[in-house]
This record gives C-alpha cells, structure tokens and sequence, in this order.
C-alpha cells in the first residue's frame, strides 16, 4: 500500500510545481497549453539545427580556410555551456599572409583543455574564409 501512497504523493508534487510555474493542472487548461509547449519546443528545435549549422560550418572552413594567426585581444564568457564547454567572445588581432591585419570578433563554444590558452596577448591558430575575412574558425590544431 506504501507505493501507491508515494505515487500518490509523486504526482501531487507534480501538480504544485506546474501550478507554482503558472501551468494549468487540469486535462482541458493543459490541452489550451498545448500551442505554446509546441511553439516553445519548436523553438528549440530551430535553436538546435542553428547550431548544428554554425558547427558544421566551422569544420568546413577548418578544411577549407586559409590558415592564420590571431592575438587574443580580449575574452569573454558569455555564460552559456554548449556542450559543457563555455561560450566565449573573443577579440582577436587576426594576421593572413598576403593581407593587412584586421580585428576581428568570434563568439565560439571552446573545449576546457584550450581555456588556459586564451589569454589576452595569446597566438592561436585561425582559419580564414577566403571569400570573407571576418568569418574565422579556431585551429586547435595549429601551433
């Protein structure tokens, strides 16, 4: 009888979180949600391919950019984890053979090994877009 009196309890628990986030409880108040949790997980799903985009993105340019250098000008976190990696901004100084240097701006989930990396005055390995400069990709790789 004790797990039925749990199950009991488990589910009012349920209902007092949903009420204390403004959800409706009932059968017929969580039907009316349903457009707005269908919208909101929509919305995710958007942010997600987004992502997956921007990553994929990146990996092309990794084959196909011009290699460079960049000096780390400025770093900072913007608070969000993608992929338990911090997202960080980066103010670079970035340096192409056959061009003039140029600031640039990167906003890039980085790895928690390359933290210690990012320091202000730290050369990291760029990969440059041929076709348009200020879209770079970080080369771990590159010494």
């Amino acid at each position: 009888m004790g797990m039925f009196k749990d199950i009991k309890k488990m589910k009012d628990q349920g209902k007092e979180i949903q009420k204390a986030q403004g959800k409706r409880t009932g059968m017929i108040g969580m039907m009316r949600d349903m457009p707005s949790s269908i919208s909101r997980a929509s919305s995710a799903v958007d942010d997600a391919m987004a992502m997956q985009a921007d990553i994929q993105k990146s990996q092309a340019l990794l084959q196909t950019g011009t290699p460079g250098r960049a000096t780390v000008t400025n770093v900072a976190q913007t608070g969000t984890l993608v992929n338990f990696n911090p997202q960080v901004v980066l103010d670079l100084q970035v340096t192409v053979p056959g061009q003039a240097p140029y600031a640039a701006k990167l906003t890039d989930a980085v790895p928690q090994v390359y933290l210690a990396r990012l320091q202000p005055g730290a050369e990291i390995g760029v990969r440059v877009d041929p076709s348009d400069p200020s879209t770079l990709a970080l080369d771990w790789a590159a010494v």
